[in-house]
């Protein structure tokens, strides 16, 4: 049997399968007395910090394995843990609720959950599946139940699992896993990204996955493909015995030229550069062969500052470190991209209601000129060494775009009174990913000095469908020809006005995308760090004329299926070097 998933980590393998089953467990709801709240709060907070005790183990069980930075990931996850706000909320259920610490947590972490899936960003939006693992953790606690994930000794096992946590997934190292596949799970998960670093073979949201394995039956993973093999034929192991030793060969060799450029058989060079969340991850991009940083999301320093907001001095110094470290490469930084729901709605708006589509990344700023402008001149601050370029996103009207420069001169003008040194020329670009912008693209290119497509909101607004809904996340399709003209829309102004035009979402990381991409017109590529390898690959081994006449057939296509059959097509006939 032959189930289909999200590749979220590559390579090959085969294995007998090693099975876990979600246990659901009852949240029981009932009053505690006014005498005993305090101990029930108690209780609460023992729970939370076996849970962090937990995290930290997992954490250096990982030390020497992965990069440092994936580490981090273990501290983002205690952090999450001693949120203030998630605390206070249970406590606020338990004290003047009267509730038992149980349903307190499960109330508490609902309301963050709502909260982060209200938020527009697609990042934020998939931390919820990291919530939901630690919310597991913590009530098994208080239950007395703590998670144990044991894996039998001897020949390497397939894990089979309704989902994993990112410590459970970091455990997997110390057994002997061939590969893994859930029934749940996102491609952007912690979990994948450990998965990826360990070097795993990984695919989840595999539909209808636990009810068809067994325990100790024989499977087939392909974290190239997305497939998972129930029972595979003698015929198909042997099949996929040999893809497995092709990509072990294939890595080897992406390893040894990775930091040669993204040049294709015909000259053409793209430049590719990594998309970044935590300072610490420059380190894992630069080793990748980052050529530069092409979205780096400030948000994550006003999350680092809550419930304060970060200073000029806070800005300019992170973004100085970043340009000093990626120097001469240039380090793409974009403003803040949050909205009410996620952050301000405790900070500066708490009496708004804002929905996905409501006040955020510049809507919200442009509200807000003073918190705006500090972070104008720390960015300003911190371009003296010429390598900076600052880009606004979800600009939706030419008006939103010239408010923002507006802004910027005078963040200038403030500086140049100061005597601080500055690029004065420092590059603006603009996130296109509101199809409005998409399709007047000219009306901004002579505002601007480059294009960065976010595809991840633009097929999402394109297509009106949220993909973390399981139910709609299949019309997700970012071969589908409307997708596909208003890439090919903003590359054909872009050329003509000599601007780079980049690809900073999730499509940017999949080399299947790559030649389409490239026929496009896209000119520089920036993904997740662990991606840059296999990216950087894909272009070297394509035909830039051949990726252009592919990408006016595919421009012709009625579906997103029949792209996909050209680009197979293209494949096929050697203009793609692709394992698998």
């Amino acid at each position: 049997m032959r189930l289909k998933g999200t590749p979220v980590s590559p390579g090959f393998a085969t294995g007998s399968a090693c099975t876990f089953v979600a246990q659901e467990l009852a949240i029981p709801r009932y009053a505690v007395p006014e005498g005993e709240r305090a101990a029930e709060a108690a209780r609460l907070e023992a729970a939370l910090a076996a849970t962090t005790a937990e995290l930290h183990a997992a954490k250096e069980s990982l030390r020497g394995k992965v990069a440092d930075d994936l580490l981090d990931l273990f501290d983002v996850h205690a952090v999450i843990l001693q949120d203030p706000a998630l605390l206070k909320t249970a406590r606020d259920h338990i004290f003047a609720g009267g509730l038992n610490a149980e349903y307190a947590l499960e109330r508490a972490v609902q309301t963050v959950a709502a909260a982060l899936l209200a938020s527009g960003d697609t990042y934020f939006q998939e931390r919820v599946v990291d919530l939901e693992d630690l919310h597991t953790r913590v009530q098994r606690h208080l239950h007395g139940q703590p998670s144990v994930m044991a894996v039998p000794c001897g020949e390497a096992r397939v894990v089979l699992a309704t989902n994993l946590s990112p410590s459970e997934t970091g455990n997997l190292h110390h057994a002997a896993i061939a590969a893994f596949a859930t029934e749940h799970g996102a491609r952007t998960s912690h979990t994948a990204i450990i998965a990826r670093s360990l070097e795993i073979p990984a695919v989840v949201g595999v539909a209808g996955l636990m009810a068809a394995a067994a325990a100790d039956q024989r499977v087939i993973v392909d974290g190239v493909n997305g497939l998972v093999i129930l029972d595979p034929t003698a015929e198909e192991e042997a099949e996929y015995a040999s893809k497995a030793e092709a990509y072990r060969e294939y890595r080897r060799r992406i390893e040894a030229e990775g930091r040669r450029e993204a040049r294709t058989i015909d000259g053409h060079v793209i430049r590719a550069r990594a998309n970044i969340d935590l300072e610490d991850e420059l380190h894992t991009a630069m080793a990748a062969g980052a050529e530069g940083v092409g979205l780096y999301r400030s948000e994550f320093l006003y999350l680092q500052c809550s419930p304060n907001l970060p200073s000029e001095e806070e800005h300019a110094a992170l973004y100085t470190r970043i340009c000093e470290a990626m120097y001469p490469h240039r380090v793409t930084i974009r403003t803040l991209d949050l909205g009410g729901e996620k952050y301000f709605h405790k900070v500066l708006e708490p009496e708004g209601q804002n929905p996905v589509l409501g006040v955020r990344a510049v809507r919200f700023t442009l509200r807000h000129p003073d918190l705006f402008k500090t972070q104008l001149r720390g960015l300003l601050r911190a371009s003296a060494r010429k390598n900076l370029a600052i880009m606004f996103p979800l600009i939706t009207t030419v008006d939103e775009l010239r408010a923002c420069l507006a802004l910027l001169e005078e963040c200038k003008s403030d500086l140049e009174a100061q005597g601080v040194t500055y690029d004065p020329e420092v590059p603006v670009g603009i996130m296109v990913e509101v199809p409005s912008c998409a399709l007047t693209a000219e009306a901004f290119a002579s505002e601007v000095s480059f294009f960065s497509i976010g595809t991840n909101d633009l097929i999402q607004y394109l297509m009106a469908i949220d993909r973390n809904n399981e139910s709609v996340a299949g019309l997700y399709d970012p071969m589908h020809p409307a997708v596909l003209k208003c890439i090919g829309h903003v590359c054909e102004v872009a050329r003509a006005r000599g601007l780079r035009v980049s690809v900073c979402g999730e499509v940017a990381s999949d080399p299947v995308m790559t030649p389409l991409l490239v026929g496009l017109g896209v000119t520089e590529l920036s993904m997740a760090p662990a991606a840059l390898l296999e990216v950087k690959a894909a272009v070297r081994n394509l035909s830039y004329e051949k990726c252009r006449r592919m990408a006016r057939r595919a421009l012709k296509a009625g579906t997103g299926p029949e792209v996909a059959e050209i680009v197979k097509s293209h494949a096929r006939a050697g203009g793609a070097g692709r394992q698998g």
